[in-house]
């Protein structure tokens, strides 16, 4: 699939990537990394500035009414410049409080959060594998609202977060709702990847919200909301990959051609020409599927297995094309002094980041025999119910 993008959309592509230019890549990422955040917070409030948080807000709740396709173009830029901030996970949280019927006056919460001065992270539990108890967030009711209780793990810039975006399950249902990181109760305790960025496993001990204050979805909406969201995250993530991968190519090439021209060939020269030409179709491949999968969901025919394939996809893409630039670089590709090893250090975190290419391939397997049997059985309709014969005695006419 050629991705042709209409004018809005190129110009978006083309500030993203000034933007990135400007203000990230290799050097910048290295600062980031040593920094106490992990990630450059200047830059995370520029692409905030640029719009990237508020593009999929509806245009009711004040954001720019955009799709899942114009939020891949800007993190693949990201991506391409090592950008490791909190973008995607903040822009699907913005998504998640612009759509969420229950969100009637989070006004100032969705605010801040676009602005970049308040960073709030999902941190959300596949509805396919809700029954990992592990995992599961029970939320009791208390006074007015909730008290909340359970782990969540594996939760990126957990320790940089002013909230949390969680679902929780109740007696009528899963419900959505958002957690400030200084609540009594909430625990945070840090790890880092191996490309710096810092995650956390988040224990909440009889955290309390009130339910008219931070509520996003009712249990009518929540499951559903956090499936979409969570679909998204991994689309968020591959659009991330996408670009490291293509950057790190980029580089390869480059590497290839200054060789050949200064008549310095490395050996197997033509094995490594071809292996970059096989590495190229790899990163098409992603770039034609996520895109597809992005459209999809733009025009509401996106399917979970779609967005499972496409992170099972690109995590085993990404990996494998950065570990070719790596191999032909040699070994001071690896070193931290030279750019290839912070792409390949980076797809590495991406690639595990909502689970592994592994789990991914089995969520499609699964998901994919669900829709089809759902699809076999056909919509649910509803019956009408029988409105009741009106006795001839009703109108109140004597006889």
């Amino acid at each position: 699939m050629e991705l042709v993008l209409n004018d809005e959309q190129r110009l978006l592509q083309e500030s993203a990537e000034k933007l990135v230019e400007r203000l990230a890549g290799a050097d910048a990422h290295r600062a980031a990394r040593d920094s106490d955040s992990g990630f450059d917070r200047d830059g995370h409030r520029a692409a905030a500035v640029a719009g990237w948080l508020s593009l999929m807000v509806p245009e009711r709740a004040g954001g720019l009414g955009q799709g899942m396709t114009e939020l891949a173009l800007v993190l693949q830029q990201a991506g391409r410049g090592l950008m490791t901030g909190p973008a995607g996970a903040c822009a699907i949280a913005a998504y998640a409080i612009g759509v969420g019927r229950a969100a009637t006056e989070r006004v100032e919460v969705l605010e801040d959060l676009v602005a970049g001065t308040q960073i709030v992270v999902p941190a959300l539990l596949d509805p396919w594998n809700s029954g990992d108890e592990d995992q599961r967030i029970i939320a009791m009711p208390y006074h007015y609202g909730y008290q909340l209780s359970g782990t969540r793990t594996f939760v990126p810039y957990a320790p940089d977060a002013d909230a949390f975006l969680v679902d929780a399950s109740t007696a009528d249902g899963s419900i959505m709702v958002i957690i400030p990181a200084g609540v009594h109760g909430v625990d945070v305790k840090t790890t880092e990847t191996v490309d710096g960025v810092r995650y956390g496993t988040v224990t909440f001990s009889e955290a309390s919200t009130m339910s008219d204050e931070l509520l996003i979805a009712s249990a009518k909406q929540g499951k559903t909301l956090t499936a979409a969201c969570y679909d998204r995250l991994l689309l968020c993530a591959a659009a991330e990959m996408l670009g490291v991968m293509g950057k790190a190519l980029d580089m390869a090439v480059e590497y290839l051609k200054t060789r050949e021209q200064f008549g310095k060939p490395i050996g197997s020269f033509q094995a490594l020409q071809h292996r970059a030409a096989d590495d190229h179709i790899e990163v098409e491949r992603v770039r034609s599927l996520l895109f597809q999968v992005c459209e999809a969901f733009d025009s509401r025919r996106g399917k979970r297995s779609m967005a499972a394939a496409v992170k099972a996809k690109a995590s085993d893409a990404a990996l494998s094309v950065t570990k070719s630039v790596i191999q032909m670089h040699g070994a001071i590709g690896f070193t931290d002094e030279y750019d290839a090893g912070l792409y390949l250090k980076r797809a590495m975190a991406l690639g595990a980041l909502y689970g592994n290419a592994a789990l991914h391939r089995n969520r499609y397997a699964a998901l994919s025999e669900e829709e089809a049997a759902a699809e076999a059985e056909g919509p649910v309709r509803r019956r009408r119910r029988k409105k009741p014969r009106k006795s001839i005695f009703a109108s109140g006419v004597s006889r």
